[in-house]
């Protein structure tokens, strides 16, 4: 009989660890997107994981993002996370917004904000 209840107990204690482990998973999620500019609407778990469907091995944006403290910050968003030659505030302002974590997803040149001054070059003064 004492077998019988530890095996029970067993049983309950594995079941409310993986119960707790799954909620966790599952509401952690939309708290960290919600931190992201476009609070994951456009690229959803694809910002951060090389998995579309989230978890696993991080991407390029979502090394970072977890580097930062996963907050998305000033800092996080003046780099180029994936290397594609837009910053990650780059992609997520540009119309559609692209996959700051994917170097094959980057903005058309015209989808792009400008960022800090706007430099004027010697050929534009010449024409003027």
């Amino acid at each position: 009989m004492k077998k019988s209840v530890f095996k029970q107990c067993i049983f309950i204690l594995t079941s409310v660890l993986c119960l707790t482990v799954i909620t966790s998973i599952v509401i952690a999620t939309p708290n960290l997107m919600a931190t992201l500019p476009d609070k994951g609407m456009n690229c959803g778990c694809a910002n951060c994981h090389v998995n579309p469907g989230g978890g696993g091995n991080l991407n390029f944006f979502g090394t970072d993002f977890k580097k930062s403290g996963e907050k998305y910050s000033a800092q996080l968003a003046a780099i180029d996370s994936d290397g594609d030659g837009y910053t990650n505030a780059q992609e997520f302002s540009a119309n559609p917004v692209t996959n700051p974590g994917d170097p094959q997803s980057h903005p058309k040149a015209s989808a792009v904000k400008p960022q800090g001054k706007n430099h004027i070059t010697w050929g534009k003064i010449k024409s003027q």
